[in-house]
């Protein structure tokens, strides 16, 4: 068997010697001083989806006092494990200020007045029109959406049931966003409440939050509010399975899908006061009501926990007060 020797330098001349063991040290140092030194930090990268979410409701939208090109958005965010967001929404601006569109859903022995159902300009389309793509990542608990061509966002991802449903709450955006409210599950988007298992809801439990742009003598401000219960709270099931409706001593009320045939997660809140129809001869109200687009938040056991919503209540019956009969903001119904 050979014998494996050391390597030696004997063969060399004493100054080729002391030549290459100066190499070999400087070699070494340079080794050792490399793993010193602190690891360069790496560009963020998707780690998972929020809390392990991947289908989020979200309102969110332009809400400033010095300003009258307010807008608001109502969207559903798809956020896939590779990284990638796909976003389908509506969206309503002072800009383009559009009348009230009609449902089909009528609200028929349900306590409020026998009336067809109101809702924003265009929500009672089949399908959301507008769509942006982009892509995500997670870094703590700062939830950052890159969309393609159209600005970022970011969120605080927290959890108020684990496992079950993520919350995100506005941190800031690159468009123009001011305010904002999300909720994400596993849920699939055709999992909704039906009519009847929100009228059987205990409404005293659930949280009103809400940003919403108004004006005071023509002087704009911000209504917000958070915690107490939503005004309605007694929900009465009417003919149709898919409307609820309700009365207060001075206002209308009316909770539907967004149209007659939908399976998504819509409804549209609508009310106004009876004695504005009164005034004006009518049944039901033709002028400037509220009309409030709304999501359902559904859980990854598809619990009903409420919805993110956006207020679109444009001037359409008072020319002479222009943008400042105007309603428009972002808000939140929720229990959990």
């Amino acid at each position: 068997m050979g014998i494996h020797r050391k390597p030696q330098f004997t063969d060399l001349a004493p100054r080729t010697r002391r030549l290459l063991r100066s190499i070999l040290a400087a070699a070494l140092a340079t080794v050792f001083a490399a793993a010193l030194l602190p690891a360069v930090a790496q560009p963020a990268v998707a780690a998972g989806a929020p809390a392990g979410m991947h289908r989020f409701v979200v309102a969110i939208g332009k809400m400033d006092t010095g300003s009258r090109q307010n807008w608001v958005r109502l969207a559903n965010y798809s956020l896939t494990a590779d990284g990638k967001a796909y976003e389908s929404h509506f969206h309503w601006s002072q800009r383009s200020p559009g009348k009230r569109s009609y449902t089909g859903v009528r609200g028929v022995g349900c306590r409020a007045r026998a009336c067809q159902v109101q809702t924003a300009t265009g929500f009672q389309a089949s399908s959301p029109p507008q769509k942006l793509t982009g892509t995500y990542t997670v870094s703590g608990s700062v939830l950052r959406i890159q969309w393609d061509g159209n600005g970022w966002e970011e969120w605080t991802v927290s959890q108020p049931i684990e496992g079950k449903l993520a919350k995100l709450g506005f941190k800031r955006s690159s468009f123009g966003a001011t305010h904002g409210y999300g909720y994400g599950s596993n849920a699939q988007w055709n999992d909704r409440a039906s009519m009847a298992t929100i009228a059987a809801a205990d409404h005293s439990k659930f949280r009103h939050d809400f940003h919403l742009w108004k004006t005071n003598s023509g002087k704009p401000y911000l209504d917000e509010g958070s915690g107490s219960p939503f005004w309605m709270r007694d929900w009465r099931r009417c003919d149709s399975a898919r409307c609820l409706g309700g009365t207060t001593t001075a206002t209308q009320y009316y909770l539907a899908t967004a149209n007659a045939s939908s399976t998504d997660r819509r409804n549209t809140l609508w009310h106004w006061r009876t004695a504005l129809a009164d005034n004006r001869g009518e049944h039901c109200y033709t002028g400037n009501s509220h009309v409030k687009p709304m999501m359902q938040i559904i859980d990854s056991d598809g619990g009903f926990h409420g919805w993110v919503a956006v207020e679109a209540s444009f001037n359409q019956s008072s020319p002479s007060e222009g943008r400042s009969a105007d309603d428009i903001g972002v808000f939140q119904i929720s229990r959990f």
